[in-house]
């Protein structure tokens, strides 16, 4: 197999991945880091840190603090020369993988050659039925979605990877060709679909994750290029807990994936694929269980997501998604974008607030922002704390972020 980079300035270079050009034994068993740089790098560093037996920590580099952490407990960059102890030695793991964060600080979840190679298995079966004969990958690899169906996926069936360091829509719709699996994420589904130009993709399988798909951005997509969208729906933690296609309602359980509730319907999720360490300050055994913050409602191995909830308002006793508060936000012209989180105050007897950040150019008021959304949810009262930016950052995989 190979992996094929294209450049800014229309050349490609390709790499022959086998073991034999990626294997150093020097790097058996000694912990690293790897700081995203540039995809076609972190691919490299990823492939030799796998054939070669080390333990590497992967995080986005922008985030300075993870990167003093892990200098802070003597991780070297990649392939450093000088071995040091450290906290992560005595643990089995092929790679870390940090969480984005969104529900407090970051955690480190470790996953084994064996979660990897359980989930790829899987994955393999998922997308038997289609003749992939390369898989193009719009996503960075320093997270388990990108490394998962970006990497080690067509490693295991050696499938060409190709890869540009920043892909416009055109530059993505001009280089997927038949029996091509795209890796990617909403931002670029939505981006697609405001192309003029179309083009016959029925031989093409999308992949996409990171971040919510709304139903008829899934459906004009498929109306638009003939092509179906695969969603997968997952943690770091976790690795991939369920999939659907296009704009279905109903998540399937992959394959090697038990369901469970709790009492409050929040899912619990048990599988191979599930970090039995993870680290945040100190490690935690997870028993390859994981209880997540999901609302559900579970049909044997299937569920309907009714949100997280950390993204769930409560009304009068009624529940509203974030996600659907920021669509209906972000259908107004003068919105760019919409990022509302919930403001829970456990000492108050009130309902939660909605912390609520536009970007935007226009003077919206909070009386504004209230009456577009009793026009959609409800005529009750609620409190919002707005907040007007000029940009919402978006992470790597195109999860919007907070204002620190």
């Amino acid at each position: 197999m190979k992996l094929i980079v294209y450049n800014d300035d229309k050349t490609t270079t390709n790499y022959e991945i086998k073991k034999e050009n990626f294997s150093d034994k020097s790097l058996k068993d000694r912990v690293f880091y790897i700081a995203s740089n540039s995809k076609e790098q972190n691919a490299l560093k990823i492939f030799y840190s796998y054939f070669s037996g080390a333990k590497s920590i992967l995080f986005d580099s922008s985030n300075k603090i993870l990167q003093k952490e892990l200098e802070d407990l003597n991780i070297p960059d990649f392939k450093a020369s000088i071995k040091v102890e450290n906290i992560f030695d005595k643990y089995d793991f092929s790679f870390l993988y940090y969480t984005s964060g969104s529900t407090g600080y970051p955690t480190a979840a470790l996953k084994t050659k064996e979660n990897i190679s359980s989930e790829v298995e899987d994955l393999t079966a998922l997308l038997s039925s289609y003749k992939i004969k390369r898989v193009i990958v719009t996503v960075p690899f320093i997270h388990i979605y990108g490394s998962l169906f970006g990497l080690f996926y067509p490693l295991k069936n050696s499938i060409d990877i190709v890869l540009k360091e920043h892909f416009l829509p055109n530059d993505l719709l001009d280089l997927i060709d038949d029996y091509s699996l795209v890796v990617t994420t909403p931002l670029y589904i939505k981006a697609l679909n405001k192309l003029s130009s179309t083009k016959d993709l029925s031989k093409s399988i999308f992949i996409s994750s990171t971040a919510p798909l709304l139903g008829e951005d899934a459906r004009e997509f498929k109306e638009k290029f003939n092509s179906n969208i695969i969603q997968i729906f997952g943690s770091t933690e976790t690795g991939g807990i369920a999939y659907k296609y296009n704009n279905d309602e109903i998540w399937s359980a992959l394959k090697s994936v038990e369901l469970m509730v709790n009492n409050e319907n929040s899912l619990r999720v048990k599988s191979p694929y599930v970090s039995e360490i993870l680290y945040e300050k100190e490690f935690k055994n997870t028993n390859k269980e994981i209880q997540t913050f999901d609302f559900v409602e579970l049909f044997d191995n299937r569920f309907k997501l009714i949100g997280r909830s950390s993204q769930i308002l409560k009304i009068a006793g009624k529940r509203y998604s974030t996600i659907q508060i920021e669509n209906i936000l972000e259908k107004i012209d003068e919105i760019s974008k919409a990022l509302v989180l919930v403001n829970s105050n456990q000492n108050s007897l009130k309902d939660e607030v909605l912390d609520i950040t536009l970007e935007t150019k226009r003077e919206f008021s909070v009386k504004e922002i209230q009456n577009i959304l009793k026009e959609e949810l409800s005529n009750l009262k609620f409190s919002i704390n707005l907040k007007l930016v000029d940009k919402i950052k978006i992470s790597s995989t195109g999860k919007k972020l907070a204002i620190q």
